[in-house]
């Protein structure tokens, strides 16, 4: 629960810390809120390093903390961050979703202060990037078409000088190298000084690799947000529709699960399937671990991706993925290796490689076990950790 603090009578008992400053985090009443980004904090935790989290949004009037899962996270406005920064504890600021306000609170209360920041996505595209996501109305075209004047404008000449600036000791952690090099730099102009590639952790201690029998070939999972469709669940859709034309249509099993505000409109093509079954809810890390050992394809095609998170945890544990060959896809999937790749727009291509796996079950066995074992090498805890400690603590 959260209480009221006055940020000026903080104290703290050790020195040597780190603090993380994001725009959300995990919650016990928003559970979902930046998850990826507490699963690093506990890994950094067991390491041993003494970590703040400050959530910086407006919405947060007054200076509140609250413990999730032993993790002490302050949040409140940009005044409020000022305070708690002045009180000049911290080794360095690791910034997820950078803005404007996060960077000038730093530069006011202790611009000496080295900074590593990591670069997700939205934060550093231009609008068009998100096409898709505006074309349910011209309403919602026009809203965005207002702010591609305002925000997207004022936030990438942020990025731009921010990428080059050197007024602030800044490390920047790309994801993947597509994103760096085609969004990131791209959209703002300018190329990040001082970056390093490092993809989102995988906790393969959670979703662990039990090998697939054949028959798992036939059932396959989609776990995806509905609040964007960037996700191109509409495509999962059209494959199930392209599929249910075939002789073994049957013979396969499909679970989809998610919600948002597409998901009702977008399932409901597929509600009177026997053998589709539809779950409208948000699922803990661990019922999502827990399923993943019920089926054997993992359903994620893509329009944008700078990594693709939910995917990386399904191949973790085995689970042939079956996705786009677009944007940062290929760095984490190699086609016919350790997933199968389908072309841009394609539900028929999506239905052809179910159909490959279904009447392959030697490709099904191999591509699962590479799977497993190729993003682990790419993702796993022990790897990614390893590398943003030594970044951190270097």
């Amino acid at each position: 629960m959260e209480e009221s603090i006055n940020l000026y009578e903080l104290t703290f008992s050790e020195k040597d810390r780190y603090v993380i400053i994001t725009n959300a985090y995990p919650h016990e009443d928003q559970l979902y809120r930046n998850g990826f980004i507490h699963r690093r904090v506990k890994a950094y935790l067991d390491e041993g390093l003494k970590v703040d989290v400050f959530v910086l949004h407006p919405a947060y009037k007054k200076a509140e903390k609250y413990t999730y899962e032993d993790v002490p996270v302050y949040r409140g406005t940009e005044q409020h961050l000022r305070i708690f920064l002045n009180h000049k504890i911290h080794k360095k600021a690791l910034i997820h979703f950078v803005n404007p306000k996060m960077v000038q609170a730093i530069k006011e209360t202790n611009s000496d202060l080295p900074i590593i920041t990591w670069i997700h996505g939205f934060e550093t595209e231009a609008w068009h990037r998100r096409w898709f996501n505006f074309l349910e109305s011209p309403e919602s075209l026009r809203k965005i078409l207002e702010m591609s004047d305002d925000y997207y404008v004022s936030q990438l000449s942020f990025m731009n000088w921010f990428y080059q600036t050197t007024e602030l000791d800044t490390t920047f952690v790309h994801i993947s190298k597509w994103f760096k090099e085609h969004i990131a730099e791209c959209d703002a102009r300018a190329e990040s000084k001082n970056s390093i590639i490092i993809p989102n952790v995988i906790d393969d201690n959670l979703f662990t690799f039990i090998e697939k029998p054949a028959e798992m070939r036939t059932k396959v999972l989609s776990i995806r947000p509905y609040a964007s469709r960037k996700y191109a669940n509409d495509l999962s859709v059209k494959a199930v529709l392209e599929l249910s034309k075939r002789p073994y249509f049957d013979k396969l099993e499909f679970a989809f699960y998610g919600d948002g505000k597409l998901f009702d409109q977008t399932v409901e093509p597929i509600r009177d399937f026997e053998n589709v079954t539809i779950h409208k809810g948000f699922l803990s890390q661990e019922k999502i671990a827990a399923l993943h050992k019920k089926y054997g394809i993992f359903l994620c095609p893509t329009r944008l991706d700078s990594q693709g998170v939910s995917m990386c945890e399904a191949m973790s544990s085995g689970l042939v993925p079956i996705s786009t060959d677009i944007t940062a896809i290929p760095e984490f999937v190699k086609h016919d290796v350790s997933g199968l790749l389908t072309k841009p727009e394609s539900p028929t291509d999506i239905a052809d490689a179910i159909e490959r796996l279904y009447y392959n079950s030697d490709v099904f066995l191999r591509v699962s076990k590479q799977a497993s074992q190729s993003i682990r090498e790419k993702c796993a805890v022990d790897v990614v950790i390893k590398r943003e400690l030594e970044i951190i603590k270097g």
